[in-house]
């Protein structure tokens, strides 16, 4: 008789009893023991250019996450100022339509998944799909032609995909589905072109709109455009990096992909720039950037995100999505200059909405909620679309070994009545 699946609690759970994986956990508990990673490393977070400290500081963060931002950035300060700032339209304008939205991070798969297509959103399906735009990370590739089980080793991440069945139980609950799923990240080619493929095959099937993915015949350069309810959306979806995976030589864009974690100076924003153009040429009113960015297992973002996030939103970026770190960090309302009247929500990380560990930290997740109000300011003509509510409302993914049944529980501060009034109307 079979038993029952293994649970990892966290990544560390997936890798063997090995002479390197012994050294790693004795580096770890000194660490732990002396304090000396209780604020974050600098180190690098691409596979591509991992040293050996780098690699064994991300092994002791998977089972302890440090909870303390860089030292000398002022950033606990920073976030602690912006704590429970609000979102204000101009004075004087006038909404003559609104339109919400929401967004979860990671869809990562879970022993459980397959089986828990009844269970898994019932308490939180209006929350995550009540808007009238719902976005998520990918976090896998879709039916690729074959997958291996689950398993990780110092110099090889594991490939993450979705089967038929587990695919439906993330993306389609109770007859409502995303409207668009972000799939530039880090594991977009665990199984190389073909897995783009089939990824773009199923979600194009499916009805879901993608970001992040350059389709063979498709224009790198272009924004994913949704039009809904009289709003015009863009949506660009970018990854700081590939696992040390390269792309075909002729398709150097079939994923987005640049330094999101080292400044701007270092990051490459010219084809991302294009897209801002190709956005705002379509007659885009809003346009949304999902970011696969920062450091994992860190409750704070770096200070290389704020400087990046602040000089997007004055490119024409006008939300920011972010994924990647598997636990929850802060978020903030950005005023730009290039316009003052406008606040940018960047959620620096949403967290896993779902993923196949058990520790806490790592099944803590937001989703965040956002109101946009189209209108007219006091004394203009010109017709603009503004935030007015921007909320992250806290969610926790629970299990049932008996049943083997996951589901998602609201657990925190949630959307204000205003927010439901008008996701509801």
């Amino acid at each position: 008789m079979q038993g029952r699946p293994t649970l990892p609690r966290t990544a560390r759970d997936l890798f063997g009893l090995t002479p390197a994986s012994l050294v790693y956990r004795a580096v770890s508990a000194f660490a732990e023991v002396t304090g000396v990673w209780e604020r974050p490393m600098r180190c690098r977070g691409d596979l591509e250019e991992m040293r050996l400290l780098d690699k064994i500081y991300w092994f002791y963060k998977a089972a302890r996450p440090v909870r303390r931002a860089r030292r000398g950035s002022g950033l606990e300060a920073y976030f602690a100022d912006r704590t429970g700032a609000r979102a204000e339209l101009p004075a004087g304008f006038l909404i003559q339509s609104e339109l919400t939205l929401s967004a979860v991070g990671d869809l990562m798969s879970h022993v459980y998944l397959a089986r828990s297509k009844d269970t898994l959103y019932a308490q939180v399906l209006d929350l995550v799909f009540g808007a009238d735009v719902s976005m998520a990370n990918l976090e896998c590739v879709v039916e690729p032609p074959a997958a291996p089980a689950l398993a990780m080793s110092f110099d090889e991440p594991p490939a993450l995909h979705y089967d038929a069945a587990a695919f439906a139980a993330a993306s389609a609950p109770s007859g409502r589905k995303y409207r668009l799923l972000a799939a530039a990240n880090n594991h977009s080619l665990d199984f190389g072109e073909v897995g783009v493929e089939s990824t773009l095959r199923r979600l194009r099937e499916a009805g879901i709109a993608v970001a992040g993915l350059t389709p063979r015949d498709g224009d790198p350069s272009r924004a994913t455009v949704l039009d809904e309810r009289g709003f015009r959306l863009g949506v660009v979806s970018w990854t700081f990096g590939l696992n040390a995976r390269r792309p075909p030589a002729d398709r150097p864009h079939i994923v987005h992909r640049t330094r999101l974690n080292d400044g701007v100076a270092a990051a490459d924003l010219a084809l991302l720039t294009r897209q801002i153009e190709h956005a705002r040429g379509a007659g885009v009113d809003f346009l949304i950037a999902h970011l696969h960015w920062g450091l994992e297992h860190e409750l704070y973002p770096i200070p290389e995100q704020l400087e990046l996030a602040h000089h997007l939103a004055e490119l024409g970026i006008d939300a920011i999505v972010g994924h990647h770190p598997h636990v929850l960090q802060p978020m903030e309302l950005y005023r730009t200059k290039r316009d003052p009247h406008r606040l940018v929500p960047i959620y620096y990380s949403l967290g896993n909405l779902i993923n196949p560990f058990s520790a806490p930290d790592s099944c803590r997740s937001g989703v965040a909620r956002i109101t946009l109000a189209k209108g007219v300011a006091a004394g203009e003509e010109v017709e603009r679309v503004y935030v007015r509510d921007a909320e992250l409302a806290a969610v926790e993914q629970r299990l049932d070994r008996e049943r083997e049944r996951i589901w998602l529980e609201p657990t925190g501060p949630q959307p204000s009545a205003a927010q439901r009034e008008r996701a509801n109307d």
